[in-house]
Formats: structure tokens, C-alpha cells, sequence
């Protein structure tokens, strides 16, 4: 791995930024963070590397000898306050290696510090990517890869942004292709959500505010407003402003705003296991279930009915995880990948259906990430691996790694043994999904249908 500065701030906390025009190597450095909601399941590697607020960094994987080869510039995720490039989860140097593809993974700020002098002040994230991206497209020849085959993946978070830079016109050109992992329905705050955010910044910091408090007491407050919406979705994420429109979730508009035509969009089977899969099962009684579908569902009798035909779904518990799943972002995905294909986008839809064997977790958010970079070795202190049958990981790994190796080439996607996937089409019934014998055929969930409120405040 090497690591590089792509930008540096002018001193100003949030002063426009500096690109960084030669191939300058740094130590590994995060942006200022404390300890991840879901090191549970990961573990505590993002502890690990020192913390800066002047980490705009990106590692470098690339094969030996490398030439001219497709590149994936790909963003962490960590919902919007945790999260880095430089950590060891995202060595990718045995997918570069499997692939012949040279990997980037990105630094982007998180927290307080992606809002720019306030909440809804502006996003400060979509500058300092397209710098990253910028850089990629100056320097990565000389790494080995081919600038004009660049792909942008995200998972989580990272998916968010690069949703955001696929429909951003000043990103044109900077990547022909996308890749989105675990893309979850979060329309941008709207002035409102905003200003509710910006009174606790208020009320806590006073007449320092964002541009002057200490980062200890930006991380003081960013913990208040998690706190304060505990229970009730995110506290911090990005707000509206020219970079992210507040329709940026509808799905019609996203086609016909997206400047790349091929897309692969991934999900796990049990996303929302990662956010509540260790809550007790007492917090979820009926009512409360019935309550989300009611707020999320078109027809809760037609969820109520799904819920009945799943054997799996023992518990109040249960049907809580299957409900947030499809709400967030398995039906999500359905309804982009029928937009795109629909928009003439050659899209490719695939779910990964292997199980943890961590009690709670089954296929949670993030539990393909070491799936996808083949680098389980990296992760040998997270939980959520403990236990994993040998053969299941190699088996789905190399799937894995063959279906996003396949697109980062051409926007096609094959399995293992070379066979191409069919690409998405509007209505269709089903998909691919990837399970520990393989690529499979995987029926798509049409039967419900989810409520969508998109502001363009």
C-alpha cells in the first residue's frame, strides 16, 4: 500500500481547499472520529491510526508491474461520522492482484467537519472528491492504471457520495462507470432537518461554532445530535446545497441526471442486523412494527402477509430487520436498478446472501467487505467473521471478486467461471445473488412497495 496527499487545507477550517499536484507519500492519518457504532461487527481497526483533520489522503494498491489497467476509485463507508480509506479493512491489494486492477480508496471528512461553517451550510465532501478524483486522473498512469477506465464505487456512506458525484455534472468524465454497495434511501436534510441539527451546534459551542471549536468539541457535539436522534435514523448527515439536491433520491430523477451508463448496485440480505441486531427483542413489541410499516409501506397488510410467508421471522424483532431492510435499501435498490435500466443504463443488480455466524447478524451491512477485497486476514479481530467456514469464504469471495473485476473491464459482470450475468431489466422477477455455492438466481421482493417522501427544500 501507498498512501498520498490528494489536498491540504489553506489553515481555515473550512477554507476552500488545496489540490496537491505531485505524487506526495504520507503515513496513514483519519479524520478525527470515536468509536464506531458497528465495531461490534467490525471491529476496532479504525481506533488504530492517528487522527487529523488534515487527512485528505488516498491508498494506492496496485498489481506488480502494472500497466494501463482499470482502476476503482472506491469510498469507505461509516455513515457520515466514522469511516476511512487508509485503514487496514481496505487493503486491496489481493483484489488488485486477482483482478489486475489498480484501487484507490479515499479519506473524505466525516462528522462536523463535512458541514460546512454549519448544518446546511453546504456539504464540504463533494470538493475535496472531486480532487481526489482529479488526482486519480493526473497521477494514476504512473501507478499503472488507465485514467480513462476509471470506475467510483461506495459502500454505505460512501455510495451516498458517489450517487451524489454520478448525478453531479462538474464529475463528468471523471469516471465512466459506478458502483454502489449498500446504497440506503437518506434523502439529504432539508433546511428544517437542518436547522434542528445546527440549534444543538448552537446551544453546545456558542460563539465558537464550527470554524473555531476544538475538534475534541466537535466530536462532543456531533455525539449530542447522534444521541438526540438515537432511535429515530441519523443525527449528522449532508444537507442540500448545490452539490446534492434534495430530490438526489428520486429515482426518476437520478437516471436522467446520472452522466455514466453502467451501474452494478449490490446489498446484503440482512442490512439492518448491523443497527439493531443487538438491541433486545423487548424494544420491538408488535405495535412498534407495525407502526414502521404503517409510516413506510403503501399496503401494511401486504408487509403483514410477507412477514406470515417468512419462516425466518420468529420475533417482533425479526420482522422490524426485514421491514428496515426493504424500506432502506433492498427495495431501493429494485427501484433504481428499474429506473436505470429503464433510462437505458446497462445495470446490474446482485444481493449477497451469505450468513455471519456471529449471534444477531446473519448478512449485515458491511459483512461483504471483506468479501469484496479477498483480504479476510485484515479483519481477523472482527466478530462478525468468527467462525466462518473456510470454503463458504473462499467460495463467495472469489464471486465477489470476479463480479466487480468483470465490471471495473467493461460494465459487464460474469461470475468465476467467466459466464456473463444477464443486465437488470425494469420489471423483472428476479436477479443474481451470492451465496456459498456461488452466483445464483434470486427472486426479487415486487410483492410490497415502499413509501418514498423526497423534500427539494
Amino acid at each position: 500500500m501507498s498512501v498520498y496527499s490528494y489536498a491540504t487545507t489553506g489553515g481555515e477550517r473550512f477554507a476552500p481547499l488545496s489540490a496537491v499536484a505531485e505524487l506526495s507519500p504520507v503515513q496513514p492519518a483519519v479524520f478525527p472520529q470515536t468509536p464506531g457504532s458497528l465495531d461490534w461487527l467490525l471491529g476496532p481497526a479504525l481506533q488504530e491510526l492517528p487522527q487529523s483533520e488534515d487527512a485528505f489522503q488516498l491508498a494506492v494498491f496496485a498489481p506488480s508491474g502494472a500497466t494501463n489497467l482499470p482502476v476503482m476509485v472506491f469510498l469507505p463507508g461509516g455513515g457520515f461520522v466514522s469511516g476511512a480509506g487508509t485503514v487496514r479493512w481496505y487493503d486491496a491489494q489481493n483484489f488488485a492482484d486477482a483482478q489486475q486492477a489498480v484501487v484507490v480508496v479515499v479519506n473524505y471528512r466525516i462528522g462536523l467537519l463535512a458541514h460546512r461553517r454549519s448544518v446546511g451550510g453546504g456539504n464540504t465532501v463533494p470538493e475535496e472528491l472531486l480532487l481526489a478524483l482529479q488526482w486519480v486522473q493526473r497521477h494514476i498512469g504512473a501507478l499503472g492504471g488507465n485514467a480513462a477506465n476509471t470506475t467510483l464505487a461506495g459502500q454505505s456512506a460512501g455510495a451516498f457520495w458517489a450517487f451524489a458525484l454520478a448525478q453531479l455534472a462538474e464529475a463528468r468524465g471523471l469516471f465512466q462507470r459506478v458502483y454502489f454497495g449498500s446504497l440506503s434511501f437518506q434523502p439529504p436534510l432539508h433546511s428544517d432537518a437542518a436547522a434542528e441539527r445546527q440549534a444543538i451546534v448552537d446551544a453546545r459551542l456558542g460563539e465558537y461554532g464550527l470554524e473555531t471549536a476544538t475538534t475534541d468539541e466537535l466530536l462532543a457535539t456531533a455525539g449530542t445530535i447522534g444521541k438526540h436522534w438515537a432511535g429515530r435514523g441519523l443525527g449528522l448527515y449532508p444537507s442540500t446545497d448545490n452539490s446534492v439536491p434534495g430530490d438526489l433520491f428520486d429515482v426518476t430523477a437520478a437516471a436522467s441526471r446520472m452522466h455514466v451508463d453502467q451501474v452494478l448496485l449490490t446489498h446484503t440480505a440482512d442490512e439492518a442486523t448491523a443497527f439493531i441486531g443487538q438491541a433486545p427483542e423487548q424494544a420491538f413489541g408488535e405495535p412498534a412494527v407495525q407502526g414502521f410499516v404503517a409510516a413506510h409501506f403503501t399496503d401494511p397488510e401486504s408487509v403483514a402477509a410477507l412477514f406470515a410467508r417468512e419462516a425466518s421471522l420468529q420475533t417482533p424483532k425479526d420482522c422490524m430487520i426485514r421491514a428496515m431492510t426493504l424500506h432502506q435499501i433492498e427495495l431501493y435498490a429494485i427501484e433504481l436498478a428499474d429506473a436505470l435500466a429503464a433510462a437505458g443504463k446497462q445495470t446490474h443488480l446482485v444481493r449477497f446472501a451469505v450468513a455471519s455466524e456471529l449471534a444477531k447478524a446473519g448478512s449485515a451491512h458491511c459483512f461483504e467487505l471483506p468479501f469484496v477485497f479477498a483480504n479476510a486476514h485484515r479483519w481477523a479481530d472482527a466478530p462478525m467473521l468468527t467462525g466462518l467456514d473456510p470454503e463458504t469464504y473462499a467460495v463467495a469471495s472469489t464471486e465477489f471478486g470476479a463480479l466487480l473485476g468483470s465490471f471495473l473491464v467493461d460494465g459487464s459482470a460474469s461470475d468465476a467461471q467467466g459466464n456473463h450475468l444477464p443486465a437488470h431489466q425494469a420489471g423483472t422477477p428476479r436477479a443474481q445473488q451470492i451465496t456459498a455455492a456461488g452466483i445464483e438466481p434470486s427472486d426479487l421482493e415486487r410483492r410490497v412497495i415502499a413509501k418514498r417522501l423526497v423534500s427539494t427544500r
